[in-house]
């Protein structure tokens, strides 16, 4: 069968085959979410991170409103009248990440073990616009060193302190650090070596002083996590970055963020303290040096520089 009568039948009739879905009027037909655990299962090693579970049913929720909304089903015109309604609502990261995840979605639900029928769906998805994204991070949009001792200070709570050094010193994205048991820490000389999951399941190793890691072990007492909460539960990620943004506002920045930290850090290591580029990049589990380069390194003038040298 050739890819074009198997794109002709990227259509309802693929969804009625399925029995998970479920008919609500007509011919609408829902995505179902259970399919976020076969997603999982498929995924290398330790599978989907509970917060990536979460993004996808949020993902799939918010499709199957639009199509029941629109008396639609699944189909390459319905998914690209749902991303012309909603470009005007996300950043260009959010959209390329909604229509990364439904194509994954769509293909685990419908293409099975079809490979003609996953490539009709990866030729259907490729007509849907990519957004292009600047994830260049320039160094004055960057907390100094000293920035970030003042949000230390200023936060109310050890707790909070601490969470800010750690996520400084590491580059640790929150997830990560949440994420962090016992079990991952390892004693290095006067360092603390801690295995981290990161984005794709990649592994990698960060440090921290032995002193941080006592005070977090006195301050926390986690017997599983390395950070958990007071009923003995991992953190939330969401209380860290509140925790995090207040103690920001007190140190008079708006808008600070546990990630912020994170380009901080890229940016000391690599400006400040001339690490190299590809140490770095393994350091933070980019994918590759480019990925790094394009966010840190900018054949670019400063703001501070445009106005430096004006004569009025």
């Amino acid at each position: 069968m050739s890819i074009r009568k198997e794109l002709k039948g990227f259509k309802m009739e693929n969804l009625q085959r399925n029995t998970n879905h479920r008919k609500i009027t007509g011919n609408i037909y829902l995505l179902d979410e259970n399919i976020v655990e076969k997603l999982s299962h498929r995924s290398r090693k330790n599978g989907l991170s509970e917060n990536s579970k979460a993004t996808y049913r949020s993902i799939i929720r918010d499709f199957n409103k639009f199509l029941a909304r629109n008396s639609l089903h699944v189909c390459q015109e319905s998914l690209k009248f749902y991303f012309n309604e909603i470009k005007g609502k996300y950043r260009a990261a959010t959209l390329n990440l909604r229509k990364y995840a439904l194509m994954k979605i769509i293909k685990a639900e419908l293409g099975e073990n079809n490979i003609l029928l996953n490539m009709a769906i990866e030729k259907a998805f490729e007509q849907i616009d990519s957004y292009r994204t600047d994830t260049a991070v320039l160094p004055d949009e960057c907390l100094t060193e000293d920035e970030v001792k003042r949000i230390i200070n200023a936060a109310q709570s050890t707790k909070t302190k601490l969470l800010t050094h750690f996520l400084y010193k590491t580059g640790c994205r929150v997830s990560e650090m949440t994420n962090i048991r016992l079990t991952d820490c390892e004693s290095a000389k006067e360092h603390i070596k801690i295995g981290i999951i990161g984005k794709g399941n990649k592994e990698r190793k960060v440090y921290i002083p032995f002193e941080l890691f006592q005070a977090i072990r006195d301050e926390f007492q986690g017997k599983v996590y390395l950070f958990e909460s007071r009923t003995s539960k991992q953190l939330n990620r969401n209380n860290v970055q509140v925790q995090i943004r207040k103690a920001g506002r007190r140190a008079k920045f708006s808008n600070v963020s546990p990630h912020m930290l994170r380009h901080a850090r890229a940016t000391d290591l690599l400006l400040n303290k001339a690490i190299s580029l590809k140490a770095v990049s393994k350091y933070l589990g980019h994918a590759s040096t480019a990925t790094t380069a394009d966010m840190y390194i900018h054949d670019v003038f400063s703001v501070s520089e445009i106005f430096s040298q004006d004569s009025f």
